[in-house]
């Protein structure tokens, strides 16, 4: 039966049900003093299939809400999503065409994974403090390397997710390390900050007035320290930023709002003007009375007020995600004559982090395009 199937829901709820009866007959029939012995493991059994049905139900359930994995095999691991086509094509359904990328070439002796750093961070703008963790691609500690100032790529997790488990997830170390050994991309320096500062509440990466400024984190004080603690490259087209469902919502409004620090955005299955709701608190209140806020919170808005100069933004989402199709279907119908605006639709990957790792070569692929144009 197929994972998001009506069938599979009726059958894990049935099992559920029947596991009670089954227990009941199971006591009823071997009632009296001399009960066989498999009677109380049987009846054991059947209690914990019932309880594993119940909760299998709840989360089949769940999962056709929301679209986490749209069949079998995406629980079970994704596979290799499609390339992105090259700068200035666009991408049909599939991502059937294959991009021209630029060959880099990397000194042999650069090996490994590079490494991972984590440190807190206090931002003197937003006044938050948080955690930022740092990878270091191997030709970071190479010699040869030494004077070179790396590109950057902030990488955004979803809402409620912690960064730990963002890093944990998508293992970009290996990725992107395989994709620098390839000759596929240049060797970059990747800043995975917590967006999710004021928990409980989803910030949606915006200053909100008397709320933590969480887009000033991301936008100021984050770019700040990295710029002044690592080697990296301080020229707006060195620097990208992508991030994941909330995360891609942020990614694209941090590139339309500040072209001059963050020169492309890939959203992936993200959206495209805030979405308030109960978990964001006074956020709704607030977009409601100031009108500035609002504009300045849509990258719709953004993109046909006030685009940039220079625009590169990639829009991804699958055919099978729930929560990130609608809008971003509707997204590009409506900027589909704005250039710089990329699509890359897929048909079979659900909303997940798996899903993000899946097309991170792709996406890697396509930021350095960009950033050898």
């Amino acid at each position: 039966m197929p994972l998001t199937s009506l069938r599979l829901l009726v059958f894990c709820i049935l099992l559920a049900v029947a596991g009670p009866v089954a227990v009941g007959v199971i006591l009823y029939r071997n009632r009296g003093l001399r009960r066989s012995r498999w009677v109380l493991p049987a009846a054991v059994a059947v209690v914990l299939v019932a309880q594993a049905s119940a909760v299998a139900a709840v989360a089949v359930d769940v999962n056709r809400d929301y679209g986490f994995y749209p069949d079998w095999a995406s629980l079970f691991g994704t596979g290799v999503a499609p390339p992105v086509v090259a700068k200035g094509v666009r991408l049909g359904l599939n991502g059937q065409a294959v991009p021209h990328r630029p060959i880099f070439r990397v000194p042999e002796a650069a090996s490994g994974t590079g490494r991972y750093e984590e440190v807190t961070v206090k931002g003197r703008v937003s006044g938050v403090t948080q955690k930022v963790v740092a990878w270091l691609p191997p030709q970071y500690g190479d010699r040869r390397y030494s004077k070179t100032h790396f590109p950057v790529v902030m990488v955004l997790g979803g809402a409620y997710r912690p960064v730990s488990l963002v890093v944990q997830s998508l293992n970009l170390a290996r990725t992107a390390s395989q994709e620098i050994k390839a000759g596929r991309i240049q060797p970059f320096v990747a800043i995975f900050p917590e967006i999710n500062v004021a928990l409980p509440l989803d910030t949606e990466c915006t200053d909100v007035p008397g709320a933590p400024q969480a887009f000033s984190w991301l936008d100021r004080d984050v770019t700040q320290w990295a710029t002044s603690t690592l080697r990296v490259s301080r020229d707006s087209r060195q620097w990208s930023v992508m991030g994941w469902s909330t995360g891609g919502y942020c990614a694209a409004l941090l590139h339309l709002r500040d072209p001059e620090r963050f020169g492309a955005a890939a959203s992936v299955e993200g959206y495209y003007k805030p979405e308030p709701d109960g978990s964001t608190g006074y956020l709704s209140y607030a977009l409601q009375q100031d009108p500035q806020l609002a504009q300045q919170s849509s990258p719709t808005w953004l993109i046909e007020h006030q685009p940039p100069l220079t625009l590169h933004l990639l829009v991804m989402t699958s055919m099978k995600d729930p929560q990130s199709r609608p809008q971003s279907l509707a997204f590009l119908a409506r900027e589909k004559n704005v250039p710089g605006v990329q699509p890359y639709v897929l048909q079979d990957l659900g909303h997940s982090l798996d899903t993000f790792a899946a097309v991170l070569p792709p996406i890697l692929g396509w930021l350095a395009d960009v950033a050898s144009a």
